[in-house]
């Protein structure tokens, strides 16, 4: 079942990115029938995340990832945007210490898999303030972005890019959400 999920996964996370392209290429003062779209995807996302953890599944391996990827992208963030280091700047140090955990113990799938979670987080906690003036937008970002790089785990290996598309989703959604509001 778990295939079936990253399957799912997967055309969510495509439909997203075809949902940026389209509102790009169409006029983007009438939101009416794409505000509905947008939420059937958030809403799919959503229930086919929790049919996951009915499955028999590393439920506590998907947390501890969910998890270290909100605390980098809000740690990204703050030094981003509150301590003014620049988001290149707190992307890499963050991105870096993400990167020396597996080092602590060098035979651990988990500290591996931690590490790129933060790094991803890194690219949602670039964001501006001037895009998320809160911190819980940021949080809600990081958080849709946690579900995407669940999702898509064992999808796009050997592709580049992959940390960086999952956490324009979550950024996408988050903006779009806020936009309907």
């Amino acid at each position: 079942m778990f295939k079936n999920s990253s399957i799912i996964g997967y055309i969510l996370f495509l439909l997203l990115h075809v949902f940026f392209i389209a509102r790009c290429v169409t006029d983007a003062t009438h939101f009416g029938g794409s505000s509905f779209l947008f939420l059937l995807i958030l809403g799919l996302l959503l229930f086919s995340y929790s049919r996951i953890f009915q499955e028999k599944f590393n439920s506590s391996g998907n947390l501890l990832e969910f998890s270290t990827l909100v605390a980098g992208s809000l740690l990204t963030f703050y030094l981003n945007n509150y301590l003014g280091w620049g988001a290149v700047l707190a992307s890499a140090t963050v991105g870096l210490v993400g990167g020396l955990l597996p080092y602590l113990n060098s035979s651990s799938q988990q500290l591996k898999s931690v590490a790129l979670t933060v790094y991803c987080g890194t690219f949602v906690g670039m964001a501006s303030t001037s895009l998320f003036d809160e911190l819980h937008y940021i949080f809600i970002a990081s958080a849709i972005s946690g579900l995407f790089y669940i999702y898509t785990r064992g999808l796009f290996i050997g592709y580049g890019g992959k940390l960086g598309s999952v956490a324009f989703s979550g950024v996408l959604a988050t903006v779009i959400l806020f936009m309907l509001r």
